[in-house]
Protein backbone atom coordinates (compact mmCIF):
# COMPACT_ATOMS: atom_id res chain seq x y z
CA UNK A 1 0.00 0.00 0.00
CA UNK A 2 1.24 3.69 -0.60
CA UNK A 3 -0.84 5.37 2.05
CA UNK A 4 -0.57 9.44 1.42
CA UNK A 5 -1.34 11.95 4.82
CA UNK A 6 -1.57 15.60 3.95
CA UNK A 7 -1.67 17.42 7.24
CA UNK A 8 -2.54 21.22 8.21
CA UNK A 9 -0.81 22.05 11.09
CA UNK A 10 -2.51 25.35 12.72
CA UNK A 11 -5.90 24.78 12.28
CA UNK A 12 -7.60 27.58 14.77
CA UNK A 13 -4.28 29.71 14.64
CA UNK A 14 -6.62 32.41 12.81
CA UNK A 15 -9.66 32.50 11.28
CA UNK A 16 -8.24 32.67 8.06
CA UNK A 17 -6.23 30.10 8.16
CA UNK A 18 -9.13 27.71 9.69
CA UNK A 19 -11.45 28.69 6.37
CA UNK A 20 -8.31 28.18 4.08
CA UNK A 21 -7.41 24.14 5.65
CA UNK A 22 -11.28 23.79 5.03
CA UNK A 23 -10.98 24.80 1.41
CA UNK A 24 -7.84 22.69 0.55
CA UNK A 25 -10.00 19.89 2.01
CA UNK A 26 -13.21 20.80 0.15
CA UNK A 27 -11.24 21.59 -2.66
CA UNK A 28 -8.27 19.92 -3.19
CA UNK A 29 -6.79 16.83 -1.69
CA UNK A 30 -5.76 17.81 2.01
CA UNK A 31 -7.01 14.85 4.35
CA UNK A 32 -6.16 15.59 7.62
CA UNK A 33 -5.20 18.68 10.19
CA UNK A 34 -4.09 19.68 13.69
CA UNK A 35 -6.14 22.02 15.80
CA UNK A 36 -4.49 24.60 18.23
CA UNK A 37 -7.21 25.00 21.03
CA UNK A 38 -5.52 27.49 22.88
CA UNK A 39 -6.97 30.41 21.34
CA UNK A 40 -10.29 32.61 22.11
CA UNK A 41 -11.90 32.09 18.72
CA UNK A 42 -11.63 28.14 19.32
CA UNK A 43 -14.89 27.24 20.14
CA UNK A 44 -16.06 29.59 17.19
CA UNK A 45 -13.24 27.38 14.61
CA UNK A 46 -14.33 23.67 15.97
CA UNK A 47 -17.81 24.97 14.78
CA UNK A 48 -17.13 25.20 11.28
CA UNK A 49 -15.25 21.64 11.58
CA UNK A 50 -19.24 19.93 11.80
CA UNK A 51 -19.15 20.46 7.55
CA UNK A 52 -16.01 18.60 7.20
CA UNK A 53 -16.52 14.85 8.59
CA UNK A 54 -14.23 13.48 6.35
CA UNK A 55 -11.38 15.48 7.78
CA UNK A 56 -9.16 13.73 10.20
CA UNK A 57 -8.70 16.12 13.02
CA UNK A 58 -5.82 16.07 15.72
CA UNK A 59 -4.41 18.19 18.18
CA UNK A 60 -1.40 20.72 17.40
CA UNK A 61 0.27 20.98 21.13
CA UNK A 62 1.43 24.63 21.35
CA UNK A 63 3.70 26.18 23.58
CA UNK A 64 4.82 29.23 21.78
CA UNK A 65 1.91 31.25 20.75
CA UNK A 66 -0.73 33.30 22.50
CA UNK A 67 -1.41 32.39 26.09
CA UNK A 68 -1.89 29.06 27.85
CA UNK A 69 -5.23 26.91 28.38
CA UNK A 70 -4.07 26.51 32.46
CA UNK A 71 -3.66 29.76 34.47
CA UNK A 72 -0.10 30.93 33.99
CA UNK A 73 0.43 30.91 37.61
CA UNK A 74 0.43 26.46 37.21
CA UNK A 75 2.75 26.95 34.35
CA UNK A 76 4.96 29.29 35.25
CA UNK A 77 8.13 28.32 33.27
CA UNK A 78 6.20 28.54 29.83
CA UNK A 79 5.93 31.98 30.30
CA UNK A 80 6.69 35.43 30.38
CA UNK A 81 5.72 38.21 32.74
CA UNK A 82 2.35 38.97 30.87
CA UNK A 83 1.44 35.50 31.17
CA UNK A 84 1.57 34.55 27.49
CA UNK A 85 3.57 32.02 26.06
CA UNK A 86 7.10 33.70 24.11
CA UNK A 87 7.75 32.76 20.72
CA UNK A 88 11.48 32.13 21.15
CA UNK A 89 12.30 28.70 21.13
CA UNK A 90 16.05 28.55 22.60
CA UNK A 91 14.49 30.27 25.75
CA UNK A 92 11.87 28.44 26.31
CA UNK A 93 14.07 24.80 26.25
CA UNK A 94 16.17 26.58 28.91
CA UNK A 95 13.70 27.35 30.79
CA UNK A 96 10.73 24.94 30.53
CA UNK A 97 9.80 22.17 33.33
CA UNK A 98 9.02 19.41 31.35
CA UNK A 99 6.21 18.35 33.97
CA UNK A 100 4.67 21.67 33.07
CA UNK A 101 4.65 21.27 29.41
CA UNK A 102 2.88 17.47 29.69
CA UNK A 103 0.46 19.68 32.39
CA UNK A 104 -0.85 21.87 29.76
CA UNK A 105 -0.56 19.78 26.47
CA UNK A 106 -2.81 17.50 29.37
CA UNK A 107 -5.40 20.66 29.59
CA UNK A 108 -5.22 20.97 25.43
CA UNK A 109 -6.64 17.58 25.36
CA UNK A 110 -9.43 18.51 27.59
CA UNK A 111 -10.25 21.33 25.85
CA UNK A 112 -10.14 20.12 22.34
CA UNK A 113 -12.52 16.42 23.76
CA UNK A 114 -14.74 19.44 25.09
CA UNK A 115 -15.04 21.61 21.83
CA UNK A 116 -15.37 18.27 19.75
CA UNK A 117 -16.73 15.90 21.75
CA UNK A 118 -14.19 13.32 20.78
CA UNK A 119 -10.65 12.17 20.53
CA UNK A 120 -7.96 13.55 18.60
CA UNK A 121 -6.84 11.74 15.71
CA UNK A 122 -3.52 12.13 16.69
CA UNK A 123 -0.68 14.64 18.33
CA UNK A 124 1.92 16.45 16.58
CA UNK A 125 3.78 19.78 17.66
CA UNK A 126 3.50 23.62 16.89
CA UNK A 127 6.72 24.40 15.67
CA UNK A 128 8.06 21.24 15.95
CA UNK A 129 8.78 20.90 20.14
CA UNK A 130 8.56 17.23 20.22
CA UNK A 131 12.21 16.98 18.09
CA UNK A 132 13.13 17.65 21.87
CA UNK A 133 13.40 14.42 23.84
CA UNK A 134 12.20 15.46 27.00
CA UNK A 135 8.60 17.31 25.19
CA UNK A 136 8.56 14.08 23.04
CA UNK A 137 8.30 12.08 26.18
CA UNK A 138 5.56 14.60 27.32
CA UNK A 139 3.63 14.26 24.46
CA UNK A 140 3.68 10.50 24.34
CA UNK A 141 2.75 10.38 27.99
CA UNK A 142 -0.01 12.33 27.09
CA UNK A 143 -1.01 10.65 23.82
CA UNK A 144 -1.30 7.37 26.07
CA UNK A 145 -3.18 8.56 29.12
CA UNK A 146 -6.07 10.10 26.86
CA UNK A 147 -5.82 7.26 24.28
CA UNK A 148 -4.75 9.18 21.29
CA UNK A 149 -3.78 6.39 19.22
CA UNK A 150 -1.09 8.33 16.70
CA UNK A 151 1.49 10.71 16.69
CA UNK A 152 3.85 12.17 14.07
CA UNK A 153 7.13 10.80 13.77
CA UNK A 154 9.96 13.44 12.91
CA UNK A 155 12.72 11.40 11.38
CA UNK A 156 16.43 12.20 10.75
CA UNK A 157 16.49 13.98 7.89
CA UNK A 158 13.37 15.36 8.30
CA UNK A 159 14.00 18.89 7.61
CA UNK A 160 15.31 19.75 3.97
CA UNK A 161 18.80 20.51 2.93
CA UNK A 162 19.98 24.17 3.30
CA UNK A 163 18.03 24.44 6.58
CA UNK A 164 21.21 24.87 8.42
CA UNK A 165 24.49 26.51 7.18
CA UNK A 166 26.98 23.78 6.96
CA UNK A 167 29.31 25.63 9.49
CA UNK A 168 26.14 25.03 12.09
CA UNK A 169 26.59 22.68 15.04
CA UNK A 170 22.86 22.65 14.53
CA UNK A 171 22.14 20.43 11.74
CA UNK A 172 24.12 17.55 13.67
CA UNK A 173 22.76 18.11 17.29
CA UNK A 174 19.22 18.05 15.94
CA UNK A 175 19.78 14.87 13.73
CA UNK A 176 20.74 13.34 17.32
CA UNK A 177 17.52 14.56 19.12
CA UNK A 178 15.49 12.98 15.98
CA UNK A 179 17.34 9.66 16.00
CA UNK A 180 16.56 9.55 19.80
CA UNK A 181 13.12 11.05 19.56
CA UNK A 182 12.01 8.70 16.52
CA UNK A 183 13.12 5.78 18.08
CA UNK A 184 10.98 6.45 21.23
CA UNK A 185 7.94 6.77 19.21
CA UNK A 186 8.79 3.50 17.09
CA UNK A 187 9.37 1.73 20.52
CA UNK A 188 5.80 3.58 22.12
CA UNK A 189 3.24 1.02 20.95
CA UNK A 190 1.32 4.20 19.04
CA UNK A 191 0.56 4.51 15.11
CA UNK A 192 2.77 6.72 13.14
CA UNK A 193 3.51 6.98 9.46
CA UNK A 194 6.59 5.41 7.99
CA UNK A 195 7.80 8.55 6.63
CA UNK A 196 7.21 12.61 7.17
CA UNK A 197 8.39 15.08 4.33
CA UNK A 198 8.25 19.09 5.47
CA UNK A 199 9.29 21.74 4.01
CA UNK A 200 7.53 25.33 2.32
CA UNK A 201 6.36 24.25 -1.11
CA UNK A 202 4.71 25.10 -4.09
CA UNK A 203 2.80 23.46 -6.92
CA UNK A 204 5.99 21.87 -8.71
CA UNK A 205 7.38 21.27 -4.99
CA UNK A 206 3.85 19.32 -4.11
CA UNK A 207 4.27 17.52 -6.76
CA UNK A 208 7.70 16.45 -6.30
CA UNK A 209 6.91 15.53 -2.59
CA UNK A 210 3.66 13.53 -4.59
CA UNK A 211 6.75 11.51 -6.18
CA UNK A 212 8.16 10.87 -2.86
CA UNK A 213 5.87 8.85 -1.40
CA UNK A 214 6.94 5.28 -0.71
CA UNK A 215 5.74 2.15 0.36
CA UNK A 216 3.71 2.33 3.26
CA UNK A 217 2.24 5.35 5.00
CA UNK A 218 3.57 8.76 4.58
CA UNK A 219 2.76 12.21 5.81
CA UNK A 220 3.27 15.01 4.10
CA UNK A 221 3.34 18.82 6.54
CA UNK A 222 1.11 21.58 4.68
CA UNK A 223 1.20 24.80 5.97
CA UNK A 224 -2.03 26.40 3.95
CA UNK A 225 -4.51 29.49 5.05
CA UNK A 226 -5.77 32.64 4.24
CA UNK A 227 -4.25 35.67 5.88
CA UNK A 228 -5.76 37.69 8.13
CA UNK A 229 -5.31 40.51 10.62
CA UNK A 230 -5.22 37.87 13.50
CA UNK A 231 -2.71 35.77 11.36
CA UNK A 232 -0.21 38.82 10.83
CA UNK A 233 -0.19 39.12 14.63
CA UNK A 234 0.62 35.99 15.39
CA UNK A 235 3.05 34.51 12.89
CA UNK A 236 5.71 35.06 10.64
CA UNK A 237 4.73 32.28 8.06
CA UNK A 238 2.20 34.30 5.94
CA UNK A 239 2.20 34.74 2.21
CA UNK A 240 3.61 31.08 2.08
CA UNK A 241 -0.05 30.12 3.09
CA UNK A 242 -1.59 30.73 0.40
CA UNK A 243 0.74 29.80 -1.92
CA UNK A 244 0.51 26.27 -0.57
CA UNK A 245 -3.21 26.12 -1.01
CA UNK A 246 -3.21 27.35 -3.99
CA UNK A 247 -0.74 23.82 -4.79
CA UNK A 248 -3.14 22.10 -2.80
CA UNK A 249 -6.67 22.70 -4.56
CA UNK A 250 -4.68 22.64 -7.86
CA UNK A 251 -6.22 19.71 -10.68
CA UNK A 252 -2.78 18.60 -10.82
CA UNK A 253 -1.95 17.89 -7.58
CA UNK A 254 -5.38 15.47 -7.78
CA UNK A 255 -3.60 13.74 -10.89
CA UNK A 256 -0.56 13.18 -9.93
CA UNK A 257 -1.66 11.28 -6.50
CA UNK A 258 -3.89 8.91 -9.13
CA UNK A 259 -0.93 8.33 -11.51
CA UNK A 260 1.00 7.55 -8.39
CA UNK A 261 -1.69 5.30 -7.13
CA UNK A 262 -1.44 6.68 -3.68
CA UNK A 263 -4.07 6.32 -1.29
CA UNK A 264 -5.44 9.53 0.49
CA UNK A 265 -6.28 8.89 4.26
CA UNK A 266 -6.01 10.38 7.81
CA UNK A 267 -4.26 9.23 10.91
CA UNK A 268 -7.58 7.80 12.13
CA UNK A 269 -6.78 5.66 9.66
CA UNK A 270 -3.65 3.83 10.48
Amino acid sequence: MRGLIINADDFGLSPGVSRGILRAHREGILTSTTFMVNFPWAAEMAALLGDAPNLGVGLHLNLTTGAPVLPPSDVPSLVGPDGRFGRNLLRLLRRLRPAEAEAEWSAQVERFVALLGRAPTHLDTHRYLQAWPPLCRAMLNVARRYGVRAVRVLPPGFFPPGTFAPWSPAGPILGAALRRTTAMIRQSGLAAPDRTLAGDFDLPGLLARLDRAGDGVTELVAHPGEVDDQLRGLSSLQGQREVELAALTSPAARDRVRERGLRLMHFGDL
